[in-house]
Order: structure tokens, then sequence, then C-alpha cells
């Protein structure tokens, strides 16, 4: 039988997992506003791209004809609305500072670059270039964030540049870690057609290569 997890996957789902139990704790204790405000503000931005995803997998071609779709597709709307409308809400209260919203957005950020670490140092499956990838921009992501937080807002050009300097490594982090997943099945960036498997590997399907050296997708 086909071993579907890997244990190195396992291990580093496990390291990242403590970080990020402990490391909560920690922004917690330092950030109390801030993680209070989490609690409200991070499953917004979980529904919003649950929204998205849930959109792309009702207007996908591989599930046409599915009477579901049109289903996923309302739901995907009134989650993106629903969420984009509180967090915009949320955002311009007035109690709410240029520095609160810094520090909540650093914070999923670091565990984004921390997970890239983890995984390009501990599962072998992937490419060692991609590997290397991972662990630099995961370290230069945390690098950033930790300069966010050590350092207040004074200036709204202070708040743009952290802002810009987060999406651009979120966004390196987005794109190498979707380099590193495909790197398994021996597949590049490269080829547009490979960013569909990417949404399938981050999404409810199991992706692996059956003995026929075929990928196949199953739902789960």
């Amino acid at each position: 039988m086909m071993e579907f997890k890997h244990k190195d996957k396992i291990r580093a789902e496990d390291y990242i997992t403590g970080f990020l139990l402990i490391s909560y704790i920690i922004f917690a204790i330092f950030f109390t506003l801030e993680s209070l405000m989490s609690l409200l503000v991070y499953p917004l931005i979980a529904l919003f791209f649950n929204g998205i995803l849930s959109i792309i997998a009702g207007t996908n071609k591989r599930n046409k004809g599915n009477p579901k779709n049109l289903n996923k597709v309302l739901l995907g709307i009134i989650s993106v609305v629903f969420s984009g409308a509180i967090l915009n809400f949320f955002v311009k209260l007035p109690e709410i500072t240029p520095q609160n919203l810094i520090n909540l957005a650093v914070y999923p950020i670091a565990i984004v670059g921390f997970a890239s670490i983890v995984k390009g140092k501990i599962i072998y499956l992937y490419s060692r270039k991609h590997r290397n990838i991972n662990i630099i921009i995961g370290s230069i992501t945390l690098i950033i964030c930790m300069l966010a937080l050590s350092y207040s807002i004074y200036q709204p050009s202070s708040f743009l540049f952290y802002i810009i300097s987060l999406s651009i490594t979120l966004t390196a982090n987005i794109i190498s870690r979707a380099a590193l997943y495909l790197s398994e099945f021996g597949l590049s960036l490269l080829d547009k057609n490979n960013y569909k498997l990417f949404f399938y590997i981050i999404s409810d399907y199991l992706i692996y290569v059956n003995e026929e050296g075929n990928i196949v997708l199953t739902k789960l």
C-alpha cells in the first residue's frame, strides 16, 4: 500500500504546530490587544480566502457538471463579501492604530516564514534548489517581521514601508512554496498549467503518483 503522507512532512507539520502554539503564547504576552483582535481578524481572513478557493473550485472545468458548483460559487461570494465588509469596518475603527495592524500582519507572516524554513530543511522529497530558496526567503521573512515588531510607526510613510515589505515577503513565500511543492513531482512554475496543481495541493485534494507514474488527484 502506498504511503500517502511522507514521514518528513508529518515531522515538519509537528514542528510548525509546536512553533505556532509557543509563538502565539509569546505574542499574547507582549501584544495582548493584538492577540485579542486576532480572535476576530484571523478567522475572517481565513473565511475570505476560503471563499476565494470555493469560487475557484466551483468554476473549475474539472468539476463541470457538478450540481454543487453553483452552491460553492454562491457560498464563496457570500464569504468574501461578508468577511471583507467586517474587516474593512474593523480596521477603520479609531481605536485601531497602524502599529496594531502591522503587529497583526506580522504574526501569521512570521509563521509562513518559519514554515518555509522547516519545510526546506526537513522535507527531502523536494528539490534541493527549491528547499534552499525557501530557507533563504523564510529567514529574510523572519528578519523583516522582527524589524516590523521592533520599531514603532511614527509616520504614514513608515506604515506604508512595512506594509509593502510584508506584502512582498508574503508573495515571495507563496511563490517559493508553490515551486517547492511542485518540485516533488518534477514540475516547474514556468509552465502556467502547473499553477492549478498548486491550488489542488493546498486545498482538499490528496496528490500522489500512481504505479504508472501519473499524478492522481483524490478528493478528501
